[in-house]
Order: C-alpha cells, then sequence, then structure tokens
C-alpha cells in the first residue's frame, strides 16, 4: 500500500512540474532568438498572447526583465525592474539634482521603438512620489502620495 501511495505521490508531482514549466505555443524562432540573447537564463516565464509573447525572469537577485516579441521574433519592447543603484548614473544624478534628499526606492524602464523611459518611485519620510523620465534626464513629477 506505501508503495503504490509513494508510486502515485511521484506521478502527481511529475505531472505538476512539468505543468508548471511548460512553456506555452512560443514559436521556435522566438525560442531561439530569446536564447542566443539571454543563454545564461534558466528559468524563463512565457505566456502567449493572440499576437504577441511574454517573457519574465530574474537577472539578478534585484532586478528583473520582462520582454514581447512578435511571432517572427522581433523585440517589441522591454521592461526592466530594478533598485535605484542600477539606474543610469546620469539619470541618477539629474534625480537627485532635481528631487533632494529624496531615495529612489525602485525603477521601472520601458523601452520600445519610439523611447525609452524611466518610471521611477521616490520616497523621504513622509511622501512617494513617482517620476518619469526620458534617456536625457529630463523628468516630471506624476504624483505624490502621503504615507500611512
Amino acid at each position: 500500500m506505501k508503495k503504490i501511495l509513494f508510486a502515485s505521490m511521484v506521478i502527481l508531482f511529475s505531472a505538476t512540474s512539468a505543468f508548471a514549466n511548460r512553456i506555452p505555443d512560443v514559436t521556435e524562432k522566438v525560442l531561439k532568438v530569446f536564447h542566443e540573447a539571454f543563454p545564461e537564463v534558466k528559468q524563463p516565464i512565457w505566456y502567449s498572447f493572440e499576437d504577441y509573447y511574454e517573457v519574465f525572469f530574474k537577472t539578478d537577485e534585484n532586478s528583473s526583465c520582462r520582454i514581447d516579441y512578435s511571432p517572427d521574433g522581433t523585440v517589441l519592447s522591454t521592461t526592466r525592474y530594478y533598485t535605484g543603484e542600477n539606474l543610469s548614473p546620469v539619470i541618477r544624478a539629474k534625480i537627485n539634482e532635481k528631487y533632494p534628499g529624496k531615495n529612489i526606492f525602485g525603477v521601472t524602464e520601458v523601452s520600445n521603438n519610439d523611447k525609452l523611459t524611466y518610471h521611477i518611485v521616490l520616497e523621504d519620510s513622509k511622501y512617494w512620489y513617482n517620476v518619469e523620465a526620458d534617456a536625457t534626464g529630463s523628468s516630471r513629477l506624476e504624483k505624490k502620495l502621503t504615507k500611512s
């Protein structure tokens, strides 16, 4: 009886693991382009949409990336999430100059064919600040939220 129960658990675990690691119907071209660009990525998570594919993966302990691909393997957009330490020194210097005394909590970097945009969350003891910056460091305050 114990052997049957153990065998059943092994089969269930194997089926669950296979389902969890299953790649949606991503084209071979997209997979090839991704693996050529990011051979070090071990556990990408794939999503399939009507007219594009999306992959999400961690690049290190403090950052991650999301890339949207067309079915032919063309990169449509990238979104990177990281901490202030990874923000471009030029952008960081301009943000620190315009918003003195604020800490950079996190950055969302969005890039597509048209532009590169940084969505930066700043904080101080009383407020959260959502700032949008472009590739030159020009920025504007989008929202100021009170901490509770």
